[in-house]
């Protein structure tokens, strides 16, 4: 599996260690059972009365557990031996603290609207003080290029 990353313009392939990889698949229909009993078991429900709104706050929960098991992912340079330990410590989270999540990811939102959010320092420190890390760079499918097919035909 081969991620790219963009930076200066400049496009390098990157290969995380085989078990460094994130298993982008697996963790979201992991995320997507949390957020599912989180509102069954209306630990939901005092942010979907504040909003009067469900799908919109269910949206961002969604977001903003998958915002923090990113940060985790990466910060603390999990594996996929530890996915298990992982999702259970989100779930835990994710149903205790709804609201933290859904601030951090607000907090978060407005960072990338200034153009200064990083994945890594996203539940760490918000301000000059903001440790100096390596961005993830998520490029769109739209936007990949296509490649040559030099050789085949």
């Amino acid at each position: 599996m081969t991620g790219v990353t963009v930076r200066a313009g400049v496009a390098a392939d990157w290969v995380p260690p085989p078990l460094q990889q994130f298993p982008f698949c697996l963790m979201s229909v992991n995320i997507t059972r949390i957020a599912i009993q989180a509102l069954r078991e209306e630990c939901l429900s005092r942010e979907c009365n504040r909003q009067q709104k469900v799908i919109p706050v269910v949206n961002s929960f969604y977001a903003a557990t998958f915002l923090h098991l990113a940060h985790v992912w990466r910060t603390q340079q999990k594996t996929i031996l530890d996915a298990g330990f992982v999702l259970k410590d989100l779930e835990v989270l994710a149903k205790k603290s709804p609201r933290r999540l859904l601030k951090t990811l607000e907090l978060y939102l407005a960072r990338v609207s200034k153009g200064q959010a990083s994945l890594l320092g996203a539940q760490k420190c918000y301000g000059p003080e903001a440790p100096n890390s390596k961005d993830l760079t998520f490029t769109g499918v739209c936007d990949l290029q296509p490649q040559s097919s030099e050789g085949t035909g």
